[in-house]
C-alpha cells in the first residue's frame, strides 16, 4: 500500500489554491451547523459527489478542524495523482490481500489525536440529488477501533440559484456513534443527510 506522506509545502501550496478556486467558482460558502473543538481524532464522513470533495473537506479541516488530514483514496487513483500522498491520501486496492494493511493502517491514524481521517464510504460518486448513500461494507475493521473518535458529518450542496456562480453549502453535524458497524454508520449518516436535505430545500423555496 501507499502511505500518507504528508508534505509542509504541498499542505501550504494546495490550501492557498484551493482558496483562490473556491472564490473564482463559488459566488459564495455557507455553513450550517457546528463541529465542537476536541483534544480527540476525528473520523469525517461526507457525500461523495464531485472530484471536489478532496478540496472541500481540506478547506474545512483547515476552517474548522484543524488536523493532520488523511483521505483513503483508490490505489490506481494514487498512482495516478501521487502528489496526493503528501496532501495526506493513502491507498486501498480492493480484492487484494493489501486491503487489511489499508485498514489497519487507517486505525492506526485515529489512535493520534492530531489526525483527521475522511472516508467516503460510499466507494463511488453519487448525484447530490438521489436521496440514498449507500454505504460499502468493510469498514467495520475502522469503525470498532474508533470508539474514542469524535465522528463528524458533512453534507454538500452546491445551487445556483438565479447566479451564473453556485453558492456552496455546508450542513455539518458532530454525531454519537455506539453501534460500530457500515449498517448502523449508513443509517446514522442517511438520517443527517435527510435532515440536511430537508433544511436546503427552504433556501431554494
Amino acid at each position: 500500500m501507499i502511505k500518507a506522506a504528508h508534505h509542509w509545502f504541498y499542505t501550504f501550496f494546495f490550501y492557498r489554491y484551493i482558496l483562490y478556486i473556491l472564490k473564482k467558482d463559488f459566488k459564495r460558502i455557507e455553513i450550517e451547523g457546528y463541529w465542537p473543538k476536541s483534544d480527540r481524532a476525528a473520523l469525517m464522513i461526507g457525500n461523495h459527489i464531485s472530484w471536489w470533495d478532496g478540496f472541500w473537506a481540506l478547506y474545512l479541516n483547515k476552517k474548522i478542524v484543524k488536523k493532520r488530514l488523511h483521505v483513503m483514496m483508490l490505489e490506481e487513483q494514487l498512482k495516478q495523482r501521487g502528489f496526493m500522498s503528501k496532501l495526506g491520501g493513502f491507498s486501498i486496492n480492493p480484492g487484494t490481500r493489501s486491503v487489511v494493511e489499508s485498514l489497519n493502517y487507517a486505525t492506526e491514524l485515529l489512535s493520534d489525536p492530531t489526525n483527521l481521517l475522511l472516508l467516503y464510504p460510499q466507494g463511488k460518486l453519487f448525484s447530490m440529488h438521489q436521496p440514498q448513500n449507500n454505504f460499502e461494507p468493510g469498514v467495520e475493521r475502522i469503525l470498532k477501533n474508533c470508539q474514542q473518535s469524535q465522528i463528524l458529518f458533512y453534507a454538500a450542496f452546491p445551487d445556483y440559484f438565479a447566479d451564473r456562480r453556485p453558492t456552496l453549502f455546508f450542513y455539518l453535524k458532530e454525531v454519537e456513534f455506539k453501534r460500530y458497524s457500515t449498517a448502523a454508520l449508513n443509517e446514522l449518516y442517511q438520517q443527517f443527510y435527510d435532515e440536511s436535505r430537508l433544511k436546503h430545500q427552504t433556501k431554494t423555496q
